[in-house]
């Protein structure tokens, strides 16, 4: 925790240093803003109610002079139902929720201060850090650390957690961005609870463990600190006609655990343990009439793995590579197809993976306004090419211009118990969800 203040006051002490207004001036209250949603859902095999959540997103953005602006946002989390609101084992101090219950929650989701120059923008506090140019597929888009407590049925994927740190933008030149980053918070991927609906069930995803495993709890092994586990990263961004290229660097702690059981024995818990890693990477955006090519590229030269131990995972290294490629298409009638193709592949070595060394990954959405465009109806496919498990999904929401947004859908998981996806097929729904926003 001394840390924790001590970040806090150096926080403090940049925001003083970035200029007069954001120092001297007198904050002006500009919009106020709130969220409300409501979700819930029941499953097919047990037909009773497994999601009953409401989640509340207040947000107000101050004035700080003509160069400055702060912005603040809440979110009020309160469950009764059977996917749980996720492990705080991988908080840091420093992010931990204000209010911490099992069925309730309430943290900081964004508070920073921007200071924007004649042409170099700054800002500093808790932010995210979105650096992909794919829908999910995290090839590139690996700064942040991401919620898992919902697998990958969310509205937004990824589902990032903001961390404290800052952010540099700075032009060179008419064509060029250079983006630094650096987050100051050993915050790292969250995980769903032992137990819960979408706590890891298959060997790949548990370290290779037995079954027995998934009812232990979390506990995150020591780690570097505020310092040692700060994630620090440059991206350089080159804009032309009709395209976007980037290449970028990202060194902190790996946002997909390694799992092992401590030494002692009986064992109490799987402890979660999230080495650095360095990731080098590209992207690639370029459009062409109604559609929108999308690709990109990166390597891990020191990726973190489970391998199996004689009892226990053991914890190694390999090279990874990914690379993505996706297409958004505007097609007649109004029609909208997104398409995305993901290649992940670790070389392999003298002892075997506990995951497959390559999986091929798609992703497929079709979506269809209609009624003026008040009502949408949108088809997903999310998969493994590889292991021929996925998860189809269907949903038809009202998006009016009003406050308010209605849908309904279902979300059928299938494949083998083993398999990325197929370890939730009994974890299929129908739910229901209203969103206002006023």
């Amino acid at each position: 925790m001394r840390h924790a203040h001590w970040i806090a006051g150096a926080i403090a002490a940049l925001l003083c240093c970035t200029g007069p207004d954001v120092a001297h001036a007198q904050a002006s209250l500009q919009r106020v803003g709130l969220e409300a949603d409501v979700w819930v859902g029941a499953g097919f095999d047990s037909g009773t109610l497994e999601l009953s959540r409401l989640t509340v997103k207040p947000t107000a953005a101050w004035s700080l002079g003509d160069t400055a602006q702060a912005m603040l946002g809440l979110r009020l989390e309160l469950a009764d139902d059977d996917t749980g609101l996720g492990s705080l084992a991988t908080y840091s101090s420093l992010s931990r929720p204000l209010l911490r219950g099992s069925r309730a929650r309430l943290e900081i989701d964004q508070a920073v201060v921007t200071w924007r120059g004649e042409a170099a923008t700054l800002t500093v506090g808790k932010q995210t850090v979105a650096w992909g140019v794919l829908d999910g597929l995290q090839v590139t888009d690996r700064f942040d650390p991401i919620r898992r407590r919902d697998f990958v049925l969310t509205e937004t994927r990824p589902e990032r957690l903001s961390r404290w740190g800052l952010r540099w933008r700075q032009p060179a030149g008419e064509a060029w961005l250079v983006d630094m980053a650096l987050a100051l918070d050993p915050t790292v991927s969250q995980q769903a609870v032992p137990g819960t609906s979408f706590a890891a069930l298959a060997p790949r995803s548990r370290g290779g463990m037995p079954a027995l495993a998934q009812e232990l709890p979390l506990e995150v092994s020591s780690r570097g600190g505020y310092f040692g586990d700060a994630t620090a990263g440059l991206r350089l961004v080159h804009r032309g006609a009709g395209y976007e290229w980037s290449v970028l660097a990202i060194s902190g702690p790996e946002t997909d655990p390694q799992l092992r059981l401590p030494a002692t024995f009986p064992t109490t818990s799987i402890l979660l343990e999230f080495p650095r890693r360095t990731l080098l990477g590209t992207t690639l955006e370029r459009s062409a009439g109604a559609r929108v090519w999308r690709v990109e590229a990166a390597l891990v030269p020191d990726q973190p793995v489970n391998l199996p131990g004689e009892v226990a995972p053991i914890s190694g290294r390999r090279s990874r590579m990914l690379v993505g490629m996706g297409l958004d298409w505007n097609a007649p009638a109004g029609l909208f197809m997104n398409a995305q193709l993901g290649v992940d592949h670790v070389e392999g070595g003298d002892t075997p993976l506990t995951r497959p060394r390559t999986d091929w990954l798609m992703t497929l959405r079709l979506q269809k306004s209609f009624a003026n465009d008040a009502w949408r109806t949108r088809a997903e496919l999310i998969g493994s090419v590889s292991d021929g498990d996925g998860v189809m999904r269907w949903a038809l929401e009202r998006v009016g211009r009003d406050a308010w947004r209605l849908g309904g859908g279902v979300d059928m998981m299938f494949g083998d118990r083993d398999g990325l996806f197929g370890q939730y097929r009994d974890r299929s729904r129908s739910w229901l969800r209203a969103t206002a926003t006023f």
